[in-house]
């Protein structure tokens, strides 16, 4: 630790004269100083961050603004959670770059397009249906090779067009980011206090930065989605599937896809019942499962996920207020990254033996979604859960009680090269 104390850095500088030719800036920072740039940051990376997809054409201001919440309440308190559905929509997108050179188009699909079509760009409308419906990549391939349908004539710069990306909010979020971390190394390197608020604000904001990264070729806020006109009937085409159409009549080509349709048919029925989806779907939801097409890609997932709960241990030799605090931060540090790990390690070995053929819900012959094997799955789940919030709960109560070393700014002269 710093040998400097607080009343060193905190002594007057001013002069008999009242004035001066130079005057350092004070090395010392308030509790405002350290709270307002982490709070500033996160709000800045997880709205820059978050892509949703196509809302559904009778979506007001409100549904749409109150889903947009919703997701930054989750990429808060769990940011894996988000990062999650962007592999999984990622992987999707470049596979529909290879299923469409399969079938000759290859020259007419990019990963913007996948991004957009998984995202509910593009709407199918028949004769015999009432509303369109969003379809996905696997449909529109599926639709094309048949000879249902042409390849949808449109260019990634008029998908780009629709979309609202901020490169310059892009820009700023990468640049608070990179501030957050070089000062935190900084303060390591100066032996000066990191807060467990810093620190739990840099797990956020890495994963938030991995995530952003992900979604940087997927359209932001589109609100008009492509129309595709079927010059056939869609009834004796859903006929080809052997059971119900439960989200789309296309189900047959793509189906229990995402986590909300697929994890349970209760809470289906509750999403339904709630009004925050419809049947058949009038969008598509942002939670696609994740299916990696071999190891690197699943291990691209897993070596972010891990990076995310494995900075929060370097706050392990910390100073709290209490020791039972300090304790509790070190216990909450490995159950978060001891969880996470298991379901990482679990996931990977699944998708292997699987040779990368299912989803995630489907491993190990779907054990997340049956009783009792699922059990595992909900006590891994809750047990994380409950020590993420207990990460972020005592992150913010640690602020009432700081060590002076704390509050004293790094002196970047002194990293400056001396003659």
């Amino acid at each position: 630790m710093s040998s400097v104390s607080l009343d060193d850095c905190t002594r007057g500088v001013i002069s008999s004269s009242g004035r001066h030719q130079w005057v350092p800036s004070p090395n010392t920072r308030g509790t405002f100083d350290i709270i307002w740039p982490c709070i500033s940051t996160l709000v800045l990376c997880l709205w820059t961050m978050l892509h949703l997809n196509v809302p559904a054409p009778d979506d007001g201001y409100t549904t749409r603004f109150c889903r947009r919440l919703r997701w930054l309440f989750i990429g808060l308190l769990a940011p894996e959670i988000p990062m999650l559905f962007a592999f999984a929509q990622r992987a999707s997108a470049v596979r529909s770059i290879q299923d469409m050179a399969e079938i000759g188009h290859g020259d007419d699909w990019s990963i913007v397009h996948g991004f957009f079509a998984d995202s509910g760009g593009f709407l199918l409308t028949a004769e015999d249906i009432g509303e369109p419906f969003p379809i996905t990549n696997k449909q529109i391939v599926y639709l094309v090779r048949h000879g249902y349908i042409e390849i949808p004539r449109v260019t990634e710069t008029q998908i780009n067009d629709k979309s609202k990306a901020d490169n310059l909010g892009k820009a700023l979020a990468a640049f608070q980011a990179i501030r957050l971390l070089v000062i935190l190394i900084a303060r390591g390197a100066a032996g000066l206090h990191t807060t467990p608020f810093e620190l739990a604000t840099a797990a956020v904001v890495f994963c938030s930065m991995v995530t952003l990264f992900l979604w940087r070729k997927k359209p932001l806020d589109v609100q008009a989605p492509v129309l595709i006109n079927a010059p056939f009937a869609i009834g004796p085409l859903a006929a080809i599937s052997s059971g119900e159409s439960r989200l789309t009549p296309l189900d047959f080509a793509e189906q229990d896809i995402y986590w909300s349709a697929k994890f349970s048919r209760r809470v289906e029925e509750y999403i339904i019942k709630w009004g925050l989806q419809a049947r058949p779907f009038r969008r598509i939801p942002n939670d696609r499962d994740f299916q990696p097409s071999n190891f690197w890609e699943n291990l691209s997932l897993a070596g972010p996920v891990c990076i995310f709960a494995a900075v929060h241990f370097c706050g392990w030799n910390l100073s709290f207020a209490t020791r039972l605090e300090g304790l509790l931060w070190r216990i909450n540090c490995v159950i978060t990254w001891g969880s996470l790990t298991i379901y990482g390690v679990s996931e990977m070995v699944g998708f292997w033996r699987a040779d990368y053929k299912v989803a995630s819900l489907e491993l190990f012959h779907s054990y997340k979604k049956r009783m009792p094997l699922s059990i595992i799955f909900h006590s891994l789940a809750g047990l994380y859960f409950m020590s993420r919030l207990c990460l972020v709960v005592e992150a913010i109560i640690c602020l009432r009680d700081l060590p002076d070393e704390a509050f004293i700014q790094v002196e970047w002269t002194q990293w400056l090269p001396h003659f």
